[in-house]
């Protein structure tokens, strides 16, 4: 399933649905008695919880999530669900003071069983606006030091972006998912006239200029593909088993209403290796994402919907959209303890720490372009530890800190879920 695009995060606020909730393809529709398991005949669910989270990338919030679900024996976790989030963040800027860098809020219709029960049914709208999103420049030796005279804004844009998003998500034989989807999107660039954003796409080089495509107001139509192996032990915290996704995006364009024509590939293998189950797991990511026409240039600091050189969920520690490139490869390694259990509120609750390292390197184009991304290894790293709380076996609470040379001078975050 594709990651969430929360600026720099899956943030709390959305996590809580999503990690809430089991796959639906890979749960039981095996008939239930009601009567002799004690479990209620068909019934609705109604939740909704205030939640809160952040990162230093774009500041600390708050915001709602809200279910409501149709339950019935034998149909689980659910006959429909219907969710909905809210989230906005607060940070200070030095010199400019108290910014809004992010507001989403979504809904979203889910239907595990549309006509056949391996058939499963997601319709999504969403709004977001990203007021102090970076860019640094194209390629992986861009240069992070702001020019004399600058404000502190220098390297940040705006991007307001309503979708519309339909997925279907098919089980073809245990453990493999077929998917494809249809999402629309509409794009709102804010540029000030002062920014590296505007300075290259106004003096930048041809190669440069050309990366950058078209920044005006503009439409997005995209055909998801994607094909899945899940043989993890759980979907919320694996202790063992392996994940591996190839999902294909294709934007058609070429037309003045959507003017990118372009096609995204992206490779996601996950290992999870039990050192000394359920104490002790090693945990790895490998991520290749290939960029190939002329995307929106915002896709170049990102893959499934989230950032990769940068933020909480690619390369921690570095500031998130810091590198922009068509070619990316990123890598994370993990080693996840569980240190202590003990009940609360009626759950088992999990306390345990984490370690970790991650790491990646773009390439501007799929040519090569030494003034853009330099002649040597370029390798970007972060590492750093965590806390992970689990309460129960739906929900995880992470707070991490990360160090990179590209850090001023840690990072940190607060966010539901394991990274991977």
């Amino acid at each position: 399933m594709r990651a969430r695009a929360v600026s720099a995060a899956v943030l709390l606020s959305i996590a809580v649905g999503k990690a809430s909730l089991a796959d639906p393809l890979n749960s039981s529709d095996r008939p239930v008695d009601a009567g002799a398991s004690g479990e209620r005949g068909p019934h609705n669910e109604f939740n909704l919880v205030p939640v809160g989270g952040g990162t230093t990338d774009i500041g600390i919030g708050g915001g709602y999530f809200l279910g409501f679900d149709a339950v019935a024996p034998g149909k689980a976790p659910y006959v429909w669900n219907l969710e909905s989030a809210g989230f906005i963040t607060f940070a200070e800027r030095p010199g400019v003071g108290l910014v809004v860098p992010y507001q989403d809020a979504y809904v979203a219709l889910t239907v595990p069983r549309l006509l056949v029960p391996t058939l499963e049914f997601m319709l999504r709208a969403e709004y977001s606006w990203e007021t102090t999103l970076g860019y640094y420049g194209l390629g992986d030796a861009s240069l992070s030091s702001i020019p004399a005279g600058a404000t502190n804004r220098y390297f940040e844009y705006g991007r307001l972006h309503p979708e519309l998003y339909l997925q279907l998500r098919c089980r073809i034989v245990d453990h493999v998912i077929a998917r494809t989807g249809v999402r629309y999107i509409r794009n709102w660039l804010q540029i000030a006239s002062n920014s590296k954003l505007q300075e290259d796409l106004s003096a930048g080089s041809p190669e440069v200029k050309s990366l950058l495509g078209s920044t005006g107001t503009s439409n997005v139509a995209l055909f998801d593909y994607g094909l899945q192996f899940d043989n993890r032990d759980s979907m919320v915290s694996a202790h063992s088993g392996m994940f591996d996704a190839l999902d294909v995006q294709v934007s058609p364009g070429n037309t003045s209403w959507a003017p990118y024509r372009y096609i995204e590939t992206t490779v996601d293998m996950r290992l999870f290796v039990p050192i000394w189950a359920p104490r002790i797991i090693l945990a790895g990511r490998l991520v290749g994402d290939l960029l190939y026409g002329e995307p929106p240039f915002y896709e170049l600091a990102r893959f499934e919907d989230t950032y990769a050189i940068g933020g909480l969920n690619g390369v921690r520690g570095v500031p998130a959209q810091r590198y922009y490139g068509k070619v990316k490869v990123l890598g994370n390694l993990e080693l996840r303890t569980e240190l202590a259990t003990f009940h609360a509120l009626g759950k088992p609750v999990t306390f345990g720490v984490t370690a970790f390292l991650d790491g990646g390197r773009v390439w501007a184009d799929t040519s090569i372009h030494p003034e853009l991304d330099g002649s040597g290894a370029g390798l970007k790293y972060g590492a750093g530890g965590g806390l992970r709380f689990q309460s129960g076996s739906a929900f995880v609470l992470r707070a991490d800190v990360a160090w990179s040379p590209d850090a001023t001078p840690i990072a940190g975050y607060v966010a539901a879920g394991q990274m991977f």
